[in-house]
């Protein structure tokens, strides 16, 4: 295996340890996905991707790491729906990292996952 096939499959296993993890509800769970994803990560920050040795492979590797980063997303998204149903004024971690103020009368939950 080439090493952006290698980095690539890296990811993509981090970002399904980390959907799992998710599914599950349980924070320290999706707390110990980071490690390995941030491994992964730094992995892949590294492959010359110049000159990749088998582009079709890893075209077809990329989408699969791309379909499980959105699913983790779509994830993240409905546990934020979730709790902000519950506890509407109940604060969380958007996107960039930043703490972000639910809007109250939000009724809805986003189930799509």
């Amino acid at each position: 295996m080439t090493p952006a096939l290698d980095a690539v499959d890296r990811v993509h296993d981090a970002l399904t340890g980390l959907a799992e993890a998710l599914e599950t509800g349980q924070p320290d769970r999706v707390l110990a996905a980071e490690q390995p994803l941030a491994q992964a990560a730094a992995a892949l920050a590294t492959v010359d991707r110049r000159a990749p040795a088998d582009p079709a492979r890893l075209r077809a590797r990329l989408l699969e790491a791309r379909l499980a980063l959105d699913r983790c997303r779509a994830l993240g998204r409905s546990s934020a729906d979730l709790i902000g149903t519950i506890l509407p004024a109940h604060t969380a971690y958007g996107p960039s990292g930043q703490r972000e103020l639910r809007p109250a009368g939000r009724g809805a939950v986003n189930s799509q996952v």
